[in-house]
Formats: structure tokens, sequence, C-alpha cells
């Protein structure tokens, strides 16, 4: 498609009308000595904040709430590796998660360095939504730190929760062996046998899971597909 584009020098009229057309939009320019001493003459709402600007600019920031200081509850976070600190790969949210992570196993379940643990748990101990501790799951699972294993029910499609491995490169050397035994009576139960059910349930890979959950649409968007065109017989 051709388009012609009309290359003539236009007319003192009409760039006299195209002029006062802009000045009536955005308003007539200031002169030189003007703007040089006052620049925010043209714009009334620049002017207003540059006086507001001069008139609290001198003042202290309002001291925002604080936030209760956290109970003493003795926890701590065991030994691990400074590697975690150094990888440029990760945000210093997932390190912070990496270091609850390591608390809650070594709290938990120090014995096979893996334990179950929600999102709902990391969004309330790190103080961020979903989105962000999913996040952070993801680049501790990336970098090779963390397993993710998806517990799922035996009766419904969802999961009780995730379980979570430690890797060698979140621990120091000297403690990839093993952990310091706990402290308690050694005949004790360790586990409840109020959801015996649960740990008889094999957890799975998280990749996996989604594939299982989009499985059902994948079935339904299968159904609403009109049939193949028969294949042509030839005799």
């Amino acid at each position: 498609m051709y388009i012609h584009v009309d290359r003539r020098r236009p007319s003192f009229e009409a760039m006299a009308q195209s002029l006062a057309v802009r000045v009536a939009l955005n308003g007539r320019r200031v002169s030189e000595e003007t703007f040089f001493s006052d620049p925010h003459a043209c714009c009334p709402k620049c002017r207003a904040r540059r006086v507001r600007s001069l008139k609290y600019c001198h003042l202290p920031a309002e001291s925002k709430a604080r936030h209760p200081s956290p109970r003493d509850t003795g926890a701590y976070v065991p030994e691990m590796a400074a590697r975690i600190d150094n990888d440029l790969n990760l945000t210093d949210g997932a390190r912070r998660c990496a270091r609850k992570l390591a608390e809650y196993v070594y709290r938990k379940k120090r014995e096979d360095r893996e334990a179950e643990i929600t999102v709902s748990y990391l969004v309330k101990a790190l103080g961020r939504c979903r989105r962000t501790v999913q996040r952070y799951l993801r680049q501790l699972e990336r970098e090779g730190y963390i397993d993710v294993f998806v517990v799922p029910s035996e009766r419904t499609r969802m999961c009780f929760g995730l379980r979570v491995r430690l890797l060698n490169p979140l621990l120091p050397r000297h403690r990839r062996s093993k952990w310091p035994e706990r402290a308690g009576k050694p005949e004790a139960t360790m586990e409840s046998q109020i959801y015996s059910e649960r740990f008889k349930k094999r957890p799975i890979r998280r990749a996996l899971w989604a594939f299982l959950c989009c499985d059902g649409v994948w079935r339904s968007y299968m159904k609403t597909l009109p049939p193949p065109p028969p294949f042509p017989i030839i005799v």
C-alpha cells in the first residue's frame, strides 16, 4: 500500500495555527529570565510542591510504628555453610528462608535432615506473601540447597504440605555426616499416631505434582476439541 507524504514546506498560516493549538494545550512558555529565576512559574502544581518542600524539608521524618519484640523461645539456627551468603544467585529473602528451614528441620527431625512444613507456616514466620515464599523455595531448589517434595492426601487430590530436605551445600563440611542427637528419652515415640496415615503416603516431587494437578484441566480441554477428520481410505 502506497502512502503519499507531502514534503512541501508548510505555509506561515498553517504554522501559526499549529502553534496556537500547542499553546492552548500546553500553555505559553515563559521567558528565559523568568525560567532561570523561577523554573516552576509555568506549572502551578510544581510551584505548590516546591513551596511545600521548602517548608517541610528540614523537619525529620516521622517515625514508623515498630513491631513488638519477638518472644525469646530459645530456638537457634544450627551451623550453616558460608556458601549460601556468598551465592549471588540468591536474594536476601531466600537466605533468610534457608535459615528458617534449617532451624525448623534441626528442631523437628534432624536425624533425617528433612521435615514436613507448610507454606502458611513460612508466610507467618517470614512475614511475606505466599508467592514470595514460593519464589524463595524455588530459588533454593534451583541452586541445589534443598529438595522439595509434596505430601499428597490419600482420599482427596489435595496435599498435606511440603517435605523439605536439606542438601549438603547448605551444611558445613564437618556437619554433613551427622548432626548432634536430640536430648531426650531414646525410647520415647518420635511421631504421633494421630496422623499415621500421612506417614504411609509416599511424597512425590513438586514437578510431578504440578503435572498431576493439571491433568484434569487437560482432560477437560481435550473433550472440548472436535474429533479429527477421518483418514481417506484408498482402495
